[in-house]
């Protein structure tokens, strides 16, 4: 039986701009709770000197590895779709002024993170003309997603759903994993299966109101035994939705049995995955939202050529060294792992020799696989039916 050819895309660059904070709903796990009042959002000017900056590393990139460079502009918050359609259409313009040619070619497209409780149909007009897809943060058990009156979302957001699927809308759901869902990961898979998109679980972060004693906090040792449970679901399904970040895991045990090297998560090498820019300008890494001791500067003061060049930039780089030395320097799956589950979040409570799910998750799927004699073949079939690739 022939082996499935490797095809190794480039990591998308993530720009994930927080247009404005404002917000209504007030989901007690948020990590922006203590702004989700401020109206405040970027002004045209400030999002024209982003997207300069945007397009400029775009090309960058493309220059030092070739025309396979994606770039995606992720609208977050806060809750986007606050935003006036105007407004949003007026950014979208500025866009096409400077990024005309990538946004007509698809290697640069833009993503919208809703709550999807409040849409009008001039949004939904928009999105739909703009080809913006949709991420949706549905957790689809209720009682940590409220509006702003106490009140739970669920039943309305479901509604939203279907005015998206009768626009022909493309979208994708969020779920978090926490207390409220811990149980119940197979019926929110179940959920999204039945719609036939994609589903991240977004395992607890760091949140002003997650501490020990609030009822959605979940301990580390709960989320892995929470994804294992999803995975060894997954794995029975006939008509399987590809689901993050169980693909990742499956595919690092998969490159280690094959002896597999991925393209390592080293930003001095291979460029950046991701930047935050805050409402005020300022860019981060994802784990270092929002310190302003490590912020990296500010593009709408600052080109991001002038960035990259800076003292603080070449600190973010040492901090990412250091804590890869630390954590990932001796791991059975450096290589086949990327390490950048290390950077995807903001997990400050967590001082274990290695990442405190991804590192156990990988175990516990390599066990999975050996009860079920799952070989490579079957493994790599399986990828491609939930992934196309």
């Amino acid at each position: 039986m022939d082996r499935i050819k490797h095809v190794e895309p480039s990591p998308p660059i993530n720009w994930i701009v927080k247009a404005s904070k404002l917000c209504n709903l007030r989901c007690r796990y948020c990590y922006e709770w203590n702004d989700l009042a401020n109206p405040s959002r970027m002004s045209l000017d400030q999002w024209d000197r982003l997207l300069r900056s945007i397009r400029w590393y775009h090309q960058h990139r493309v220059k030092e590895v070739g025309a396979s460079v994606r770039t995606v502009i992720i609208w977050h918050g806060g809750e986007p779709l606050l935003l006036p359609p105007d407004y949003i259409s007026d950014v979208m313009r500025i866009q096409r002024r400077w990024l005309g040619h990538e946004l007509n070619e698809g290697t640069v497209r833009n993503t919208l993170q809703t709550n999807l409780y409040r849409v009008t149909d001039a949004h939904l007009d928009l999105l739909e003309r703009e080809r913006i897809h949709v991420g949706i943060s549905m957790d689809v058990f209720g009682g940590v997603r409220l509006d702003a009156a106490g009140r739970e979302t669920e039943t309305t957001v479901a509604r939203n759903i279907e005015r998206l699927q009768d626009r022909g809308i493309a979208f994708g759901g969020i779920a978090v994993l926490a207390a409220h869902t811990k149980d119940r990961l197979r019926r929110v898979y179940d959920f999204y299966e039945g719609l036939g998109v994609p589903l991240r679980v977004l395992p607890l972060f760091d949140a002003p109101l997650n501490v020990p004693e609030a009822d959605f906090h979940l301990q580390y040792a709960d989320m892995v035994s929470a994804l294992r449970d999803l995975f060894r679901y997954w794995l029975t399904r006939r008509r399987p939705i590809a689901v993050y970040p169980l693909i990742t895991y499956l595919d690092t045990v998969l490159r280690r049995r094959q002896g597999r090297p991925c393209a390592p998560y080293d930003r001095a090498q291979n460029g950046e995955w991701a930047i935050l820019v805050d409402t005020d300008g300022m860019a981060y890494q994802v784990p270092d939202c929002y310190d302003r001791t490590r912020a990296m500067g500010n593009l709408f003061e600052q080109s991001l050529h002038n960035l990259l060049r800076s003292p603080a930039y070449e600190d973010s780089l040492n901090r990412d060294q250091l804590v890869r030395q630390k954590v990932c320097g001796s791991c059975e799956y450096r290589g086949p792992c990327s390490t950048l589950p290390l950077f995807e979040s903001r997990r400050e409570g967590w001082h274990g020799e290695r990442c405190a799910i991804a590192y156990e998750m990988y175990g516990a799927v390599g066990e999975e696989l050996r009860v079920r004699r799952m070989g490579e073949h079957r493994v790599e079939a399986f990828l491609q039916r939930t992934t196309g690739h």
